[in-house]
């Protein structure tokens, strides 16, 4: 059986081939429908109220799509196998997202910018997280330091009834910034969506051969 990728969105060419890896064909197709049947049906944020600014529709527009799969996932597997299969397409699609929207930390031309520049290029970077309140606190010759100060995907998780997915989402980030990214280290001792009050990140450069 040949699966119909040219009818797939963006988010459903990321999850499709993890799917049916994880799931098989009949049971992936069947998951797709129930997605989409939901989607047609304003799900998964019919009860709440419209969305507030454009960073709360643009939030909802982003976490929507892992929602509705963790939640439809749960009507074939269990609560660990479903967070264990969405969790790899979370982060697969986070570190696809990252890399065109947020790009390379490029060291040697952060190194070239004078202080007016970095702060016009950590502006730009920072109005691109949408779901969250970012504090720059650092971007010199040694590495990029930044605070996530509020986030809006856990609040979302939990006014959907899925509290515990929202750990998932950080896990697109300690991989595109702590393995993807080249010549950078993270360090991230805390999350938001783990119950800190805070999401502190710590972009170190490698050292220089």
């Amino acid at each position: 059986m040949r699966f119909p990728w040219y009818k797939l969105s963006a988010d459903e060419r990321v999850a499709a081939p993890i799917l049916i890896r994880r799931l098989g064909v009949l049971r992936s197709l069947r998951v797709g429908r129930r997605i989409r049947r939901a989607e047609r049906a304003g799900e998964p944020f019919a009860h709440l109220d419209p969305p507030a600014t454009e960073q709360d529709r643009l939030s909802r527009e982003q976490i929507g799509p892992a929602i509705l799969l963790y939640r439809t996932l749960l009507e074939f597997v269990d609560r660990d196998e479903a967070l264990s299969v969405c969790e790899e397409v979370v982060v697969e699609a986070a570190v696809i997202f990252l890399r065109e929207s947020i790009g390379r930390l490029d060291r040697a031309t952060i190194e070239t910018l004078d202080e007016d520049a970095k702060q016009a290029f950590v502006k730009d970077r920072g109005e691109k997280f949408f779901n969250a309140t970012v504090r720059w606190d650092q971007i010199d010759d040694e590495g990029v330091r930044f605070t996530v100060t509020a986030c809006r995907f856990p609040p979302l998780c939990a006014e959907c009834g899925v509290p515990e997915l929202a750990p998932v989402f950080c896990k697109g980030d300690a991989k595109f910034f702590g393995t993807v990214e080249p010549d950078v280290t993270l360090t991230r001792t805390q999350t938001i969506a783990e119950g800190a009050d805070v999401c502190p990140f710590a972009l170190q450069w490698a050292e220089r051969d």
